[in-house]
């Protein structure tokens, strides 16, 4: 089974986070597919562990942790073990050396664990050949986090896990240089599903608790998480999306914990009237008359109507045609 190591939490300034957040988001992360969380020494203090691991932390003097979450089995073994309940999640030592290096000088490294980082431009190099020279390698433990300076985390990220790998580091959302774990898990679960668990449901919840912890807005049209990338204003993409989704959308919006929403701007088509109205029946010029008034409206105001909003234009432009047919 894959590893997935997520290592946001080391890479922003979570002093203010509450202990109760910081549980709630290592729980959301687990959830969605995520086999172990990077964790600095702070932070663990704040997941409030039994002092049984005080000799742990006093051991790693300052390096980082991983925590991991037990399968429910295990979690009832150590119970009956023990008279003390034990939590649903571990710590252990992450004693993973971070190394950015030439992969010609990874086999001095052998019965060692790594993590090679960095090789941000490997899709314009012989990828398949370096990965085999790193599978080969013979390094005990093999983690890969590759930077992100050249957009292509995602893409070396699925290739080394296509091509055998592990172990793969991310970080949720793009606020960092790592393979942005949102992508890496949707893409997990598109082209690896037997190595996939997680239910990606999770992740519109976990991007609204990260956006409050980091105080860094998420794009609204970041991939897989982005709050508007299932919003379809086009005529054309209306109309396509409404006779089959998939003509536009790669996964169904609720897989990710959103929906679809027909939004009425500068663009719309009669489809996205008549969808909006529920009047199937709407004449041509009526429609056409609606629309003009929506295009209108919508470049006077700098942004797209409400239901309210159109309901209101639509019974507007009805009136004055009964009134121009009366006259």
């Amino acid at each position: 089974m894959v590893t997935i190591i997520d290592r946001t939490l080391t890479t922003f300034n979570t002093a203010g986070m509450t202990s109760r957040d910081l549980n709630h988001f290592c729980d959301l992360l687990f959830t969605c597919g995520v086999t172990k969380i990077e964790l600095t020494p702070d932070l663990v203090a704040r997941l409030n562990f039994p002092e049984t691991a005080a000799g742990l932390k006093k051991w790693l003097l300052g390096r980082n942790f991983f925590l991991t979450q037990l399968t429910p089995i295990a979690a009832d073994s150590m119970r009956c073990s023990s008279k003390e309940p034990k939590p649903l999640w571990q710590l252990e030592a992450n004693d993973l050396l971070e190394k950015n290096i030439p992969v010609s000088k990874i086999n001095p490294l052998q019965h060692r664990k790594i993590r090679i980082t960095g090789l941000d431009d490997l899709m314009t190099r012989d990828y398949p050949a370096i990965f085999k020279t790193l599978l080969s390698s013979g390094v005990e433990t093999l983690d890969f986090c590759p930077g992100n300076q050249k957009h292509c985390a995602t893409a070396i990220a699925m290739e080394w896990l296509h091509a055998g790998g592990q172990s793969i580091s991310c970080g949720f959302t793009n606020h960092h240089n790592f393979p942005p774990l949102e992508e890496v898990l949707m893409s997990l679960s598109l082209s690896l599903p037997d190595n996939f668990t997680g239910d990606l449901s999770v992740l519109s919840e976990l991007r609204s608790l990260y956006e409050k912890l980091s105080g860094q807005p998420v794009s609204k049209m970041k991939a897989i998480i982005g709050e508007d990338i299932f919003k379809v204003e086009s005529g054309i993409h209306v109309d396509g999306v409404l006779k089959n989704p998939r003509t536009y959308e790669p996964f169904n919006p609720q897989t990710v914990g959103s929906q679809r929403e027909i939004v009425l701007g500068k663009h719309s088509g009669r489809q996205s009237i008549l969808y909006k109205l529920n009047q199937p029946d709407l004449s041509e010029s009526a429609a056409h008359s609606i629309l003009k008034q929506i295009k209108k409206r919508c470049s006077q105001l700098g942004r797209n109507l409400s239901d309210l909003e159109l309901r209101t234009l639509a019974s507007e432009v009805q009136n004055d045609k009964q009134t121009e047919v009366y006259c």
